[in-house]
């Protein structure tokens, strides 16, 4: 028995809800009923971050929690990076808090991490995990979790290490051929595990068809429903997190989890990972063709590459071009589950044959390679193309004040990344944030301004950081140009976010 064992297998996800922005009274109102019908449904595991869904999610729990007497329970995440210490874990819990209204939380998790030297900087003393220790001695959290996104060796790694009692990880029929070692390690250990991105982040509902394998004889056709049965087949498996956008796909999903499955568990787990081993070009994980001499991550590669067989779904406000939403899908789990950002473009591939030899699916690895490589260059997604658009936006312009909007995860890699291409700067970084509840707070060491602060900072240029609400942004900002401020969104076209 895990933590989450006692929690209805079926978790709330809140980054979708359908909020525009802190305006959007129509689409906080709808949220608010979502979350009220979830509880009074019978969900108690509310997953979220203080950035979800424009921001508001926060304040949509806080209405939702005050018309309910139902029992539930809710993450505080502390992702490093963004907080450090102990004492700025503290903080980030207590604003949690204050802002949902709350007196605990009942989950402390440490979000996103990426490998295992941040899991080492976690634990480090006066760090955020003693920081976790403190509130949980006393009595502003129950449990210690985290959410990994780091290759599956580290992630189990993780777990022996009984750090956590409980973790979320990303696992659909995707990923299952290198999840479920993972996962065989969680239950192992008795972790708890809570899944995120059951459906593959979008690309199974958006290819049904293709994934009608996964369909048992009494899942009535419907690839959805067979897909979110298999996430929860495996034992270790309590939460699997849907995150809705309506009160119908609610509904849908929750009519997945309120009976138990018509197949065996076992038998699914087991007639699924066969269908999949025979997928046509589909590469399995089976990693035979890892050892590459030049060091190029091959298995990871590939696995990536299964997304080209499918249509692509929509993806951080982006609906086009087709070629993006290709390589959103792709590069995503290269640098977030391989950790995987090549120096440049240029393909180090001998052309040796070895990967190929050993691929137990004869799939073209060289050429796939070649087209990643090449992708790669098109997408903005090396390090040598970050380098470039820094040196571009900001070095030796002559700028003595430079804005981040917003702060978070984009503008600390900004800031991290600058230092490490050029050293310390010639200017002033200021973080910006249009969320009320973060003005004034200190993120890491600066203060965060609100934008109506523009006008007397007076930045030289103010870089639009986020990808996803980048455009948003920036016609929110168009007032403040006849104050002689310039603006830049980070991303160019058909570029790749730098934080996903």
């Amino acid at each position: 028995m895990s933590i989450f064992s006692r929690h209805f297998p079926l978790g709330l996800g809140t980054s979708r809800f359908p909020i525009s922005g802190p305006d959007d009274t129509e689409g906080i109102e709808k949220s608010i009923k979502l979350v009220s019908e979830a509880l009074e449904s019978g969900i108690t595991y509310i997953d979220l971050g203080y950035n979800y869904s424009a921001g508001m999610t926060p304040f949509v729990l806080k209405e939702a929690f005050q018309q309910t007497k139902k029992t539930f329970s809710v993450t505080a995440k502390v992702m490093y990076g963004q907080d450090s210490t102990a004492d700025d874990a503290r903080r980030r819990v207590e604003l949690y808090l204050k802002t949902m209204g709350l007196e605990k939380a009942q989950y402390f998790t440490c979000w996103t991490i990426w490998n295992y030297g941040i899991f080492e900087n976690i634990m480090k003393k006066g760090g955020i995990y003693e920081g976790a220790l403190r509130m949980k001695e006393e009595g502003l959290i129950d449990h210690i979790c985290c959410s990994l996104h780091a290759v599956p060796e580290d992630i189990q790694k993780i777990i022996e290490s009984r750090a956590f009692e409980g973790i979320t990880v990303s696992y659909s029929m995707l990923s299952a051929a290198n999840m479920i070692p993972v996962l065989n390690t969680a239950y192992a250990y008795d972790t708890g595990v809570a899944v995120m991105n059951p459906l593959g982040g979008g690309v199974i509902a958006q290819n049904k068809d293709y994934f009608s394998f996964a369909c048992g004889d009494k899942d009535e056709g419907n690839t959805i429903h067979a897909a979110l049965r298999f996430v929860k087949a495996h034992p270790a498996v309590d939460i699997v997190l849907g995150g809705v956008k309506s009160i119908e796909e609610l509904k849908d999903s929750l009519s997945v989890f309120s009976e138990s499955d018509p197949e065996p568990p076992a038998e699914r787990l087991e007639r699924v990972m066969n269908s999949v081993s025979g997928l046509k070009d589909f590469c399995t994980g089976c990693k035979y063709c890892n050892g590459c001499p030049q060091g190029i991550p091959t298995s990871a590669i590939m696995q990536a590459r299964n997304a080209l067989l499918f249509e692509p779904a929509a993806a951080y406000n982006r609906t086009e071009p087709e070629e993006l939403l290709y390589h959103i899908q792709m590069f995503r789990p290269l640098l977030h589950d391989a950790g995987w950002l090549p120096e440049t473009a240029e393909n180090p591939c001998l052309r040796c044959g070895k990967c190929e030899k050993q691929c137990t699916q004869k799939l073209g690895i060289i050429e796939a390679v070649e087209d990643t490589y090449r992708r790669a260059g098109k997408a903005y997604f090396t390090k040598e193309a970050h380098k470039e658009r820094l040196k571009e936006l900001l070095y030796q312009r002559g700028y003595k004040k430079v804005g981040l909007y917003p702060n978070g995860g984009f503008s600390n890699l900004i800031i991290r990344l600058y230092q490490e291409f050029f050293g310390e700067p010639e200017f002033e970084w200021v973080q910006f944030n249009s969320d009320p509840k973060m003005w004034g707070q200190t993120a890491d060491e600066r203060i965060v301004h609100g934008p109506a602060e523009i006008p007397e900072l007076k930045p030289d240029l103010i870089l639009i950081c986020t990808y996803k609400y980048d455009q948003d942004i920036l016609n929110s900002l168009h007032p403040y140009e006849e104050c002689g401020v310039r603006f830049e969104k980070l991303h160019r076209e058909e570029e790749m976010p730098w934080v996903f």
